[in-house]
C-alpha cells in the first residue's frame, strides 16, 4: 500500500525533458520562451514555457475575391489583390503576412515556405471584421432527376445526379473508404473493423443549404430518412433524400471535393500563424495521421488561433509531428518527427460537427492547447477503433491542455492524452455531456508523472476521469459530477507492454477532489495507489447493487481523511454557470505544492486548500460563471 499521510503534500519526482533541437535552444537563450502568468507548473516542478509572435511584418499581401481587379497574376497589393489564398501562399515568405478579405474561397491552401523564428514569422490572417470562409466543397450544379435503381423508379422522394469527374483531382472522397483494409492494417488495434461499416463508407459529405446529410449504407435505407444520401460508386452517381422533401433543383447542394483545406506543400515548416478563418467541408478519412482538415504537415511553432473549423468527415485540426504511418514511409517519418521541437499553440478556436475528433496529433511536444470551444463532435460513432476525441494528442512531452470548453461529444473522450505521456498537464477545462467508454478525460499508458487538476466535469455517460496502464498520475482538485460509472477509474489492460515492460497501475494519486453522484465512486485495479482528502456526495450507497461503498473504501486503507457530505449542485450549460450550496462546514485539506491556484487562477493562501477547484460556498447558494461565451 502506498504510504498515507495526515497532510498531503506531493513532491513529484523530477523528470528529464527531451533534448531540444538547436533552434529551440537558441531561442531559449534569447529569452523567447517565457512562463505563463500566473506560471503553470509541470509535474517535474518546472514552469511551462511558451512563446509568442514578435514579428514586425515587412510586407503584406492581400487576397480579395470581390475586388473588381482581383487576379492571381497581380502583385498582391491592396489595390491589385490576389484572387485566391493559395496564390498568396506560394509567394509569402518569412517576415510577411497575407490578409484575406471577406468571401467564400473554395480551394486548398498549400504554403511553400515557413518563418524563420518568432521575430520573423509568416502569417495568414482574415482581415479585421471580415468573414472569410474556406471550403473544401463545391456547389453541385448538374440537373437533378428522379432517382432510379437499375432503371426503375423506386420512390418519388428520392433524386439522383452524377458526380462530375472535373470536380475532383486524383482524390475523390466519395470513392475513397473512410478506412480501407490497408489503412486499418496500419492500426492493428482496429483490426476487427476491416471491411465493416462505417469504415467502408466513402469520405464524401453532402450539404443541403449548409446542413449535413447522413450517409446511408444501402440504397434501400435512403427512403427511410429525409436528409440522407447514398453513393452508387460503380456509376459515380449520388442519390439523395432531401430535407423537407424539397426539389434539389430549387436549393443549394454542396459536396466535398478534397481531404484537406489548409496543408503545407512540404513537411516541417515552422513559425506560421493562421488566424480568423472559417474552414469547413473536408472529406477526410479515419487514419490517425495525415487527415486533418487544417493539417500542419508535421510543422513546428505554429499559432492557430481564432478560427472556426466545422462540418468535416473526421478530424478538424491536426498538429502532431508525425505525418505518414504508411509501411513505405513510417521509418523515415518517425526519424524526422523525433527531431521536431513542437511548440504548437492552438487557442481560441471553435471546432464542431467533426466526425471523429476536433484537435488531434501524434507526437506532440511542448504544445499549448488552450481556450478552445469544441462541441458536437464524434457523430461517426466509431470510438472502438480508438482514434476519436474532442482533443486527442498522442506521445505528449511537456504538453499543457487548459481552459478548453468541451460539450456534447459522442463516442469519444473529451480530452485524451494517449500513450507514454511525459510531464504533461490537463487543467481548468470544462467538460459537459460526454459519452465515451473511456471517460471524459482519459490518460493512457504512461509510466512517469502527469497531472489532471482543477477540471470541471459534468454529466458523463461513462467515467469522469479514466486511465489505464498509468503510473505516477495525479488527479487533484477536480469537480466531477453526474457520471454513470466512476468519478475516477484506474485499471490496466492485461498483458500489455508499455515502454518495454508489462504495464502497471501503481503510485497514482487521487487527492482533494469533489465527486457528486458518480455511481461507482473511485476504483483502482491495484492497492499500490493513494486516494485521500476527497469529498463524496451521493456516490452510490452500499445497498445499491454495484455501487460505491465509502465505508469499505476506507476500511481498505483509502481515504482516511476523505469525507461524505451533502452538496446541492446544478449547472446551466447555456450560460456555463455553476450553482452550489451546502449547509455543512466542508473540510480544508493539506495543499498540494503543484496546485497553488483555484479554477479562476486566484491563489490559495496558507497551507490548506479546499477540495475541488472552487472556494466553498459559505452562506446560501453561490453561482459561478465558469467561462464567457
Amino acid at each position: 500500500m502506498y504510504p498515507k499521510a495526515k497532510q498531503i503534500v506531493i513532491a513529484l519526482s523530477c523528470l528529464s525533458l527531451f533534448i531540444a533541437l538547436k533552434p529551440g535552444e537558441l531561442y531559449a537563450q534569447k529569452g523567447v520562451y517565457v512562463s505563463l502568468n500566473p506560471p503553470v507548473i509541470l509535474p517535474d516542478g518546472s514552469d511551462f514555457k511558451t512563446w509568442s509572435d514578435q514579428t514586425v511584418y515587412t510586407r503584406t499581401y492581400y487576397v480579395d475575391q470581390h475586388h473588381p481587379r482581383a487576379l492571381d497574376d497581380n502583385d498582391g497589393s491592396e489595390e491589385k489583390p490576389f484572387l485566391t489564398i493559395n496564390k498568396a501562399a506560394q509567394v509569402v515568405r518569412a517576415g510577411e503576412k497575407v490578409i484575406v478579405k471577406s468571401g467564400i474561397y473554395r480551394e486548398l491552401i498549400q504554403p511553400r515556405f515557413g518563418g524563420d523564428g518568432p521575430n520573423k514569422m509568416l502569417s495568414f490572417e482574415a482581415a479585421p471584421g471580415a468573414k472569410v470562409i474556406v471550403k473544401g466543397s463545391r456547389v453541385l450544379k448538374p440537373k437533378w432527376t428522379k432517382s432510379k435503381r437499375n432503371g426503375v423508379l423506386s420512390s418519388a422522394k428520392l433524386w439522383m445526379t452524377s458526380l462530375p469527374d472535373d470536380y475532383f483531382g486524383l482524390y475523390n472522397p466519395f470513392l475513397t473508404e473512410n478506412a480501407s483494409r490497408e489503412d486499418i492494417d496500419l492500426m492493428p488495434w482496429a483490426a476487427q473493423w476491416a471491411g465493416k461499416l462505417p469504415y467502408t463508407l466513402g469520405r464524401g459529405l453532402v450539404f443541403q443549404d449548409g446542413k449535413r446529410l447522413v450517409q446511408q449504407a444501402t440504397y434501400e435505407d435512403l427512403v427511410k430518412l429525409p436528409g440522407s444520401f447514398w453513393v452508387e460508386k460503380e456509376n459515380k452517381r449520388l442519390h439523395i433524400h432531401p430535407f423537407k422533401g424539397m426539389n434539389p433543383n430549387k436549393t443549394v447542394f454542396e459536396i466535398t471535393t478534397q481531404q484537406h483545406i489548409f496543408k503545407p506543400a512540404v513537411t516541417d515548416l515552422g513559425y506560421i500563424r493562421v488566424k480568423g478563418f472559417i474552414f469547413e467541408h473536408a472529406g477526410n478519412g479515419f487514419p490517425r495521421t495525415g487527415v486533418g482538415a487544417l493539417f500542419t504537415m508535421g510543422g513546428h511553432h505554429w499559432i492557430i488561433e481564432d478560427n472556426i473549423v466545422r462540418g468535416v468527415n473526421s478530424v478538424g485540426i491536426e498538429v502532431g509531428a508525425r505525418t505518414d504511418e504508411s509501411k513505405a514511409g513510417r521509418a523515415v517519418d518517425r526519424e524526422r518527427a523525433e527531431r521536431n521541437p513542437g511548440y504548437m499553440i492552438v487557442r481560441n478556436n471553435e471546432v464542431y460537427e467533426c466526425g471523429t475528433g476536433g484537435i488531434q496529433g501524434l507526437l506532440v511536444k511542448n504544445a499549448l492547447v488552450e481556450s478552445n470551444r469544441i462541441h458536437h463532435c464524434g457523430w461517426q460513432d466509431v470510438q472502438r477503433y480508438w482514434e476519436t476525441g474532442a482533443i486527442k494528442l498522442l506521445l505528449n512531452n511537456g504538453t499543457l491542455v487548459r481552459r478548453n470548453i468541451i460539450t456534447d461529444i459522442e463516442a469519444a473522450p473529451g480530452i485524451w492524452l494517449d500513450y507514454t505521456n511525459i510531464n504533461s498537464r490537463v487543467t481548468q477545462n470544462i467538460l459537459v455531456n460526454i459519452e465515451s467508454v473511456n471517460g471524459a478525460i482519459f490518460i493512457e499508458a504512461s509510466q512517469v508523472p502527469n497531472l489532471v487538476d482543477r477540471n470541471f466535469v459534468w454529466n458523463v455517460k461513462g467515467s469522469g476521469i479514466y486511465q489505464h496502464d498509468c503510473d505516477e498520475l495525479t488527479v487533484a482538485h477536480n469537480f466531477v459530477a453526474e457520471c454513470t460509472k466512476e468519478a475516477v477509474e484506474m485499471r490496466i489492460c492485461q498483458g500489455r507492454m508499455v515502454g518495454g515492460r508489462l504495464s502497471t497501475c501503481k503510485r497514482n494519486r487521487v487527492l482533494n477532489n469533489i465527486f457528486v453522484n458518480a455511481r461507482k465512486g473511485v476504483s483502482f485495479i491495484d492497492d499500490d495507489n493513494l486516494s485521500d482528502c476527497n469529498i463524496f456526495v451521493d456516490c452510490g450507497p452500499a445497498r445499491r447493487r454495484a455501487g460505491f461503498d465509502f465505508n469499505a473504501w476506507q476500511r481498505k486503507g483509502f481515504g482516511p481523511n476523505s469525507k461524505r457530505a451533502k452538496i446541492n449542485a446544478s449547472f446551466n450549460q447555456q450560460t456555463l454557470s455553476f450553482t452550489w450550496s451546502t449547509e455543512e462546514k466542508l473540510p480544508m485539506f493539506g495543499k498540494l505544492e503543484i496546485c497553488t491556484h483555484d479554477f479562476f487562477n486566484s491563489a490559495w493562501k496558507g497551507k490548506k486548500a479546499p477540495a475541488g477547484p472552487f472556494s466553498y460556498p459559505t452562506s446560501g447558494p453561490v453561482t459561478l460563471k465558469l467561462a464567457g461565451l
